[in-house]
């Protein structure tokens, strides 16, 4: 989902496997000084510097002697980053570095260096930073950690490995783990590589290039080459460096040459001369200059409007480039353009009603839109470095390094117009125009024509070519298969002329031996030139689609008489100085721990009844006989990692690990739960099982929240993950396992990717985090299952919509047995139960259940981005969805907003399935009849529920009540827990356990298979148990509380917020939160202020009030003498060290009286925590309770936020007779 009017790219909502290999990363921009430009070499440096990456490198300044390599070249084109605190290019050209979070730093040899904790920085693309003879890379850095096995570790790259130009890195153990150094030009070797082994802690100065003899690697002055031939693959992808963990001391990237490249290029030092040597000097009169960004001068935009004849190499064709960096003194009103070329393309401040962004456009086919505009509006004062592009077939505009992109293909319409710079009150500096008019020719559109490809049986693939530019001949489109696939067809396609705009289609016949993830590699050639390469990965099930890692498989046990450690941490009895290999050696926590990797059948044993508030950070290098494990020993409740209920707290991150099982736990109240992090591809083995995430909160959309002192945080670095309860992140691992785990109140209940994913039996219900609770993610994914789950109520609100599960880039994906219930309306968009966002081919529904709703059962949108093809929904029920009249309405809503047929093409059938209708509700909308391509048939309309069940009796999830929280102050309570089933499926038993899922003590049941049965507590305080029932294929669970109070304890009266949404009479009053505009963002979002119950909690936030504070119900009519104490069990993360509880009562009803009395508090405490008020001094507490009211602050503006868990009043039990003669 997403924002309906933002329009922003779902591939950059979802984290893919590809992330690790591409940096999305924010660029922040200051000010830095630079040297003179009044010299000649100053002068030049002027206008080879800024956006456009046309850069000069001064003279070494950083351990020149280091740097020193063959071939010195001049002065050239480059970036300079010195990394001393800053992200800058100090160059002076503009190319700054960007980070997600703060950067840090640290003490260097010279200065500081940056440090990267498993993390990337990125830097824009440039001219100056691309592939090309001459180029030469210099950088200082350290290593904490190297990647072990197969992987390796990055060091500077552009783009990807799939689409990219350049990198340096450390090879993989197996390879020798020394330095290498690789460009892309249609084949990434032959490398060049370093003689010595790569360590950790050791600074190494590395250089490399690429000159006529070849490619070069100096590693600490010891040089070695290769020779290297080729044409250069040119992208525009940015630079990126890392991940890794170490330091990166300084970095340098330049070429020969004075780089002096494009149609134009005018720096404005002063004058409106043309410095490529072309004479396409600006006419203006009185045109005047201006102090620029970092030194230099600029043009005064208000001064004059200056214009250029035209000419071709100025007219719009496939490849155009356009960079510049603006400034507005102050925000125009009305549409401001600032580079145009009347009838061709055109970049401008779009109007402060359309949202006042900087927007480009090009004309097409005789149209101006759709356009492509940034994701932030302008402010006066700032630059903006502004790159604008089209390749033909998609528009992208890079402002302050935020990239964003709209796919527009088309005809342009040379003109005569000239070129003119607008005049508005700023400045315009450092224009350059990039018109190579390249071949653009684009393998398109690749897809299979079935839902699930089977081994065995051939596979049609189909594509289409289309030349965007010049008409080309003698092209061939061939396809290279891995081992195991062939290809029943030649697997070379000869293309007839290609004409501008005239797609032509191409297919194959593929078929595969054995089930198994296959990439098929396309080509398209001129003349053995590669034109495009695309790829098509093809998820082949094995005969029988059963789904792997499901039912009663496990991992192998480990092999008999294996030497294999098991460590022990009992967080009780424990102790860091022990040996940790024994029960009674425990270590106390996670320390002793942290940062090792558990080998083939090592195991972490956490004791039960343990509770750790510290993130848990290690790997494994299990093996397919031997697996590692992360568990449980002992006896009680699962061992439980809790945090502060912080944004920027994480209870666990596994990094890149192989063949590992993690079982038994619980993880909560933190910004992340469980995180496995996959730095490189290549891992293999992953099973979660039996584990349960809750309270796992706050990161979706940037300060999206609304929780004042999360404000401008950003989570634990190391995973590029967001708030979910159980997260797989980074590059695509497979063999990946997530059964029998629970997840609530959490923002994502789990969010995975991958190839061979499973995720079976799984519960994730009841997410009610305000403003960050859009739903689970199941993304770029590869044969994947999706099955005997239940996701109910499984997202709440997000700015961008909530649905029961999205998808995105599935490829090859069964959902079946699984029910999608009670998307509530919270106001958002969507609100559904599955939603295809954007990409991926074939997809199989099967015996789903889709009960009431508040949006569509299933939506098909991609908005921006290509549909999902190959989709079928079969034998399913529809069960009267939509009840919030969303999209459509109806039950399955195709979108069909964009007239792009390469966004709009969706295809799928439709069949036997049943539906129950809402009134107004259709069962099918397909907005976009004529670019998609569906088949509705056989599906049949019931009158009631009772007869769709009777037509599908599919299984229907257990019924589930643990009863309401029940007080006492007794050690043993009959618990009072209800279950009901539809006896399906035949063959099962319905299974029934209580367990203790939190407690300051022990639990033990009479009959822990029984619903209804007694509990007894070993000492005072709160339990919360769980209640689990399962008919063998799904279950679902319900919680209670019982709260264990001293003996002979009374409760007059008591308020526990356990059901969600019900306040219990309570209301919030002057909290000071507002709704927060965070628009201006890449991905926007609005704040709404947190006021609500969810999770157990009352939960308030508070911004700069004095008089917040909780109103009770009134006419509560509690008799006080059964009351002298007040108890409130509330985490207070407010400043607040004093609160004040005021009442009113029946003999004194007005707050005129101002009775009451004041307490103490823990000011940010990271916790809840108990509070007891002896009211039995407050003047008045006597008669009958009129209202409470609980003031937040005790006369001083505060800030933060308050969580109530519960509250109640009693004290001493009296004696019976003094209760009988009171009554009386």
């Amino acid at each position: 989902m997403r924002h309906r009017q933002d329009g922003s790219r779902s591939e950059q909502r979802m984290n893919e496997g590809d992330n690790a290999q591409r940096s999305t990363l924010n660029v922040r921009r200051s000010r830095y000084g630079r040297g003179d430009d009044t010299t000649v070499a100053g002068l030049r440096q002027r206008f080879n510097r800024q956006f456009h990456g046309i850069l000069l490198l001064a003279a070494a300044t950083v351990g020149a002697a280091a740097f020193a390599a063959p071939d010195a070249v001049p002065f050239a084109p480059g970036g300079q980053w010195t990394f001393d605190g800053s992200l800058a290019d100090s160059s002076g050209n503009g190319l700054h570095a960007g980070v997600a979070g703060e950067p840090q730093y640290v003490a260097a040899r010279d200065g500081q260096a940056l440090r990267l904790e498993g993390t990337a920085a990125g830097i824009p693309d440039a001219p100056g930073l691309r592939l090309a003879r001459g180029l030469r890379l210099e950088a200082r850095v350290r290593f904490d950690a190297l990647a072990e096995g197969n992987a390796w570790t990055d060091v500077v790259m552009k783009g990807g490995y799939s689409r990219g130009e350049y990198v340096l890195r450390v090879n993989p153990e197996s390879e020798g783990r020394q330095f290498g150094f690789f460009v892309n030009t249609g084949v990434w070797e032959q490398r060049v590589g370093g003689r010595a082994r790569v360590v950790t802690n050791v600074w190494y100065d590395v250089a490399a290039g690429w000159d006529e003899q070849g490619l070069w690697l100096t590693v600490n002055g010891e040089t070695t080459r290769v020779a290297r031939s080729g044409q250069p693959t040119a992208t525009w992808e940015p630079l990126r460096v890392g991940p890794f963990h170490g330091e990166i001391d300084a970095l340098r990237v330049r070429h020969a040459g004075d780089g002096l490249q494009g149609v134009g290029l005018w720096p404005f030092e002063g004058d409106l001369r043309d410095r490529t040597g072309h004479g396409r000097d600006w006419r203006a009169a009185g045109a005047s200059f201006v102090p620029a960004d970092r030194g230099g001068r600029a043009l005064n935009a208000a001064s004059a409007a200056p214009e250029l004849p035209s000419h071709a190499d100025l007219q719009l064709a496939p490849g155009f480039r356009l960079d510049c960096a603006v400034l507005f003194n102050e925000v125009p009103t009305n549409i401001t353009p600032i580079v145009v070329k009347e009838g061709e393309y055109m970049l401008r401040l779009d109007a402060q009603s359309e949202g006042g962004q900087l927007a480009f456009f090009v004309n097409l086919n005789g149209n101006w839109e759709p356009r492509v505009r940034a994701a932030q509006c302008v402010k006066p004062g700032i630059w903006y470095y502004v790159s604008a592009r089209w390749n033909g077939f998609e528009l992208t505009l890079e402002v302050n390094g935020e990239r964003s992109e709209v796919t527009r293909a088309g005809v342009p319409r040379p003109g005569q117009a000239p070129l003119r710079l607008g005049r508005f009150n700023g400045a315009i500096d450092n224009l350059h125009l990039e018109n190579p008019r390249p071949v653009v020719m684009r393998l398109r559109d690749l897809t299979t024509h079935a839902v699930l490809l089977h081994a065995g049986q051939p596979v049609r693939v189909s594509g289409q070519v289309i030349n965007y530019a010049q008409t080309v001949t003698g092209c061939v489109v061939t396809v290279d298969l891995p081992p195991g696939v062939t290809c029943d067809t030649p697997v070379s396609v000869p293309l007839a002329p290609l004409a501008p705009a005239e797609p032509q289609a191409v297919e194959w016949l593929l078929r595969a031996n054995t089930g198994q993830v296959a990439t098929a590699a396309f080509r398209l050639t001129e003349k053995g030139e590669i034109l495009d390469q695309a790829s098509k990965t093809l998820p082949f099930f094995d005969v029988a689609d059963s789904a792997r890692g499901t039912g009663a498989w496990v991992p192998p046990p480990r092999p008999a008489g294996m030497q294999a450690s098991t460590y022990y941490v009992d967080s009780a009895c424990g102790d860091n100085a022990n040996s940790g290999t024994s029960p009674t050696a425990a270590w106390r926590d996670f320390t002793p721990v942290n940062g090792r990797t558990l080998g083939p059948g090592e195991r972490l044993l956490l004791r039960r009844g343990s509770v750790f508030n510290q993130e848990l950070t290690l790997s494994a290098r299990g093996t397919p006989e031997a697996w590692a494990e992360i568990g449980s020993y002992g006896e009680g409740a699962r061992p439980v990692i809790r945090r502060n209920w912080d944004i920027d707290e994480r209870c666990a991150l596994i990094e890149s690990p192989d063949y590992l099982l993690v079982r038994g736990l619980t993880v909560c109240f933190a910004g992340k739960g469980l995180v496995v992090h996959y730095a490189r591809g290549g891992h293999r083995g992953l099973l979660i099982e039996d584990c349960v995430a809750h309270h796992i909160e706050g990161l979706y959309r940037h300060n999206s929240h609304g929780i004042p002192e999360w404000l401008h945080r950003r989570g634990a670095p190391g995973d590029g993950s967001g708030s979910s309860g159980f997260g797989v992140s980074g590059s695509a691992a497979s063999m990946l396992v997530l059964r029998d785990c629970e997840m609530f109140q959490c923002s994502s209940g789990f969010r995975f990717s991958g190839y061979d994913v499973t995720l079976d039996r799984v519960f994730c219900h009841d997410n009610f985090t305000h403003n960050t609770s859009p739903h689970p993610f199941l993304t770029s994914v590869w044969r994947a299952y999706l099955q005997n789950s239940v996701f109910d109520a499984a997202g709440w609100h997000a700015y961008a919509g909530t649905m029961g599960i999205m998808l995105a880039h599935q490829n090859g994906l069964i959902i079946r047995n699984c029910h999608f219930l009670n998307q509530p309306d919270s106001g958002s968009h969507d609100e559904g139960g599955i939603d295809f966002e954007a990409g991926g081919d074939g997809c199989l529904i099967d015996r789903c259940t889709f009960r009431n709703n508040a949006g569509a059962a299933i939506e098909m949108l991609g908005l921006k981005s290509p549909q999902a093809r190959n989709v079928e929904i079969a034998n399913s029920r529809f069960i009267r969805n939509n009840v919030a009249n969303k999209l459509g309405p109806s039950e399955i809503f195709i979108w069909g907003g964009s007239r792009d047929p390469e966004v709009c093409c969706s295809t799928g059938l439709i069949r036997d399935n049943g539906y129950v209708l809402k009134p107004g509700v259709l069962f099918f909308t397909n907005q976009a009849p004529s670019l998609t391509r569906w088949t509705v048939t056989n599906n049949t309309q019931y009158a009631t529920c009772e007869e769709l069940d009777r037509a599908l009796p599919l299984n229907d999830p257990p019924q589930v009540e643990a009863g309401r929280e029940i007080w006492t102050d007794r050690p043993r309570v009959r618990l009072a827990g209800t279950v009901t089933d539809d006896a399906r499926p035949a063959t099962a038993r319905l299974a029934v356990r209580w367990e203790l899922l939190h407690g300051p003590g022990t639990a033990a049941f009479d009959d822990p298979s029984a619903a209804d049965t007694v509990a007894r507590f070993s000492a005072p305080g709160d339990y919360q148990l769980r209640l689990v029932a399962d008919d063998g294929e799904l279950w679902r669970s319900a919680l209670t509380t019982v709260h264990v109070l001293p003996p002979r304890t009374e409760v007059a009266r008591a308020w526990t917020f356990e059901a969600t949404h019900d306040k219990e009479g309570w209301s919030d009053w002057d909290l000071g939160t507002r709704d927060q505009d965070w628009r201006d963002q890449k991905w926007a979002c609005i704040s709404r202020p947190v006021k609500h119950v969810a999770g157990g909690f009352y939960i308030v936030a508070v911004e700069q009030s004095a008089e917040a504070h909780l109103l009770s119900a009134d006419a509560l009519g509690v008799p006080l003498v059964s009351a002298p104490r007040l108890t409130i069990c509330m985490q207070n993360h407010t400043g607040a060290t004093r609160m004040r509880l005021r009442f009113t009562t029946d003999a004194e009803p007005s707050w005129e009286a101002n009775l009451g009395t004041r307490f103490d508090v823990a000011a940010r405490d990271p916790s809840p925590r108990l509070y007891t008020v002896d009211m039995r001094a407050a003047e008045g507490w006597r008669g009958r309770l009129k209202q409470l009211r609980l003031e937040l602050a005790d006369g001083t503006p505060v800030t933060g936020t308050c969580r109530i868990d519960y509250i109640w009043l009693g004290g001493p039990a009296r004696p019976w007779w003094r209760r009988v003669f009171k009554a009386l």
